[in-house]
């Protein structure tokens, strides 16, 4: 409890992550050896929507108020919900709103204390995370700072194999935005893959109506 608390701090502190109703980040994606900007929106209720590029083609992953759907114009031409179980449940997990451990018991998640680590010369506390759905990721925290350095997890991706692959994403150049410590450089290292995502800018509450989460009309051109 003592090292959950002292991260939620490190963050920028219960009250002020509670008192968080929406959030819009706004930078450059990177992937297969191409950058797009990308736009991600957050509101409480874990409604969530990325917006990037994947290959030069438009792609998106949301949640709305009816579950989880996404779009890669590559691959398909019309947005399409997720009923692949992994793949969902990746997706809630990855559209939960605010601080995964801030009240995490409170959201059915579990925290174990798994010892000391060390992520490229930098110490580290780590825990073991559990998530409602049966995620299990390690969170490699700072040994002094108590922020994140690195999650370690399994993500389902299709272009590399059926099964889930390890995956490690990295956090670094935090920031205080309004009260928010929030990570301006996140890279993923997946199976043979490289990603990563560099914040330019950040909205603390924007106004987000529940439709902008939602999926275009099929029959829309701009889709």
């Amino acid at each position: 409890e003592e090292i959950v608390a002292r991260h939620v701090a490190a963050r920028g502190g219960a009250e002020r992550w509670r008192a968080l109703a929406a959030l819009r980040l706004e930078g450059t994606y990177a992937a297969f050896s191409q950058r797009s900007d990308f736009t991600l929106v957050r509101r409480r209720g874990d409604l969530y929507r990325l917006d990037f590029a994947l290959l030069e083609a438009p792609a998106v992953r949301a949640r709305d108020r009816e579950g989880v759907w996404a779009l890669h114009k590559l691959l398909q031409p019309a947005p399409e919900r997720i009923s692949e179980g992994p793949y969902r449940t990746q997706m809630e997990r990855e559209s939960l709103f605010g601080l995964p451990l801030l009240d995490y018991g409170d959201k059915g998640i579990s925290v174990e204390l798994a010892g000391e680590g060390e992520v490229e010369e930098i110490p580290t506390v780590d825990l073991e995370v559990t998530f409602p759905g049966g995620q299990r990721e390690t969170w490699r925290l700072d040994a002094e700072s108590f922020l994140e350095v690195a999650i370690d997890s399994t993500v389902v991706d299709h272009t590399q194999s059926a099964e889930p692959v390890p995956q490690r994403a990295f956090y670094d150049d935090y920031r205080d935005v309004e009260g928010l410590v929030i990570p301006h450089q996140i890279d993923l290292e997946f199976g043979h893959r490289l990603e990563s995502m560099t914040v330019a800018t950040v909205e603390i509450d924007p106004e987000l109506p529940a439709t902008a989460f939602s999926p275009p009309p099929v029959d829309d051109p701009s889709s």
